[in-house]
Formats: structure tokens, sequence, C-alpha cells
């Protein structure tokens, strides 16, 4: 019989979802500069202890989305389109040096398989949520193989956690696959890059593939904020 899991040992797994929920709820608007995080309202509403709470409001401080004020607590920073530029921005430059690290290290057959994934979703006329889930999660896969082959443990664990952000806007803006069309043939730049082993030019490609990306997720969501982007 499995034992289940207690609410301790699951609470690493309700930080990541806290962190998801909240950062879905501040995409679409739902949290506005100066809005209080009240530790135990939250706890309350998600039906968790106090502690996944604290740690996720950490890991939004320590990008600079939540401020921790002394005797105050934290506060949601001000947030719109020039924020979502940013993550964008950092996120680009994590994932651009990951893949020029990681470009003499990653396997050859790998690279082979996703560089066939990819040309095969393509070549499929259908384009339902069922193609979607499978683009997505080859995208995923990619980007995942590249943190991880990269040799900087630190690196990759930014990634990750932009990665996140990454993701939850991705869910926000829903699937549109005319934009994933444009990601599976900027993944194809990046893989055949590292096929020839050019490390600059993957890392160029991966940095225009988010640029592409981050203008792709404003295009949808700059609308559900305010025309004046908050300061930084």
């Amino acid at each position: 019989m499995k034992k289940r899991a207690t609410r301790t040992e699951a609470e690493p797994v309700f930080r990541l979802d806290l962190v998801r929920r909240l950062l879905r709820e501040m995409f679409e608007g739902r949290w506005a500069g100066g809005d209080r995080l009240v530790e135990t309202e939250l706890a309350e509403r998600f039906g968790v202890s106090r502690t996944p709470v604290r740690e996720a409001i950490s890991e939004l401080a320590s990008v600079g989305l939540v401020e921790v004020r002394p005797n105050c607590g934290a506060v949601m920073r001000p947030f719109g389109p020039r924020q979502i530029e940013d993550i964008y921005d950092v996120r680009g430059l994590l994932e651009g040096e990951a893949t020029r690290l990681a470009c003499n290290g990653v396997d050859a057959r790998e690279v082979k398989h996703l560089i066939g994934t990819f040309e095969e979703l393509l070549a499929e006329r259908k384009r339902d949520d069922d193609w979607s889930r499978r683009a997505w999660a080859v995208d995923r896969a990619m980007h995942e193989l590249l943190a991880a082959t990269c040799g900087n443990r630190r690196l990759a664990e930014e990634i990750a956690r932009y990665g996140r952000f990454a993701q939850v806007i991705r869910e926000v803006v829903g699937n549109r696959s005319h934009a994933q069309e444009d990601a599976i043939r900027a993944h194809l730049e990046i893989l055949k890059a590292l096929a020839a082993k050019r490390p600059e030019a993957a890392a160029e490609a991966m940095r225009k593939h988010v640029r592409q990306a981050a203008q792709a997720a404003l295009d949808v969501l700059a609308p559900k904020f305010s025309t004046t982007s908050p300061p930084a």
C-alpha cells in the first residue's frame, strides 16, 4: 500500500504550484502594485500551510516581482508589459549562454532526434489541441536538455526559475498554432547550429527565439494592463 504524502512532504510541490498560481494571477492583471500578499490569507485560500506560501513569496521576491518591506510584509511590485519584457530579457541571456556552453557536450543523437521530431510536427496538417500539446512537450524537452548539459548547475537552476514564468505566460496566452509554428522553426535553427558545432550561432538563435516569444506574449498580454507600463 502506498504511503500518502504528508503536508510537509508535499510542500515543495505546493510551493511550485503556488508560484504558478500567483504568476498566473499577475499575468491576468488580478494583482496591482502595492497589493499586500498576506501569508495567512493566501494559505487559507489555497488550502496549504504558511510555509509553502512564504517560500513562494520568497521566490517571487528573488526575481523582483514582490518586495518584502519591514513592518509591512510582502507587497506586489507594479507589474505590466515592461516587467514581462524584463523577464524575457533575462531568460534570453541565460538560455543563450546555456546553449553556447552545451554545444560541445550535448548528445548528437538527441539533437538529431529533436530535429526529426520538430520537422514531423511541421509536416502535419492538423493543428489541433493534441498537436499543440506535443509541440510544447518537445519544446520543453529541448530547453531542459540544453540546461541540463550546459555544465553549470547554478545557470540551470536560474533557467528553471525563469522557465516557470514562461510556462505560466504560455498557459495564459493559450495555444496559437502560428506562434507554435514560428517557435518550431526557431528551435530547428538552434538545433541545426548545435549539430554543426557552431556555439555562437546557436546562442544567437536562442536569444532571437526568446525575443520572438516575448513579442508573441506581449501581443496578447499587453492589452490586459494599462497603456502605461508601471515603473521598473
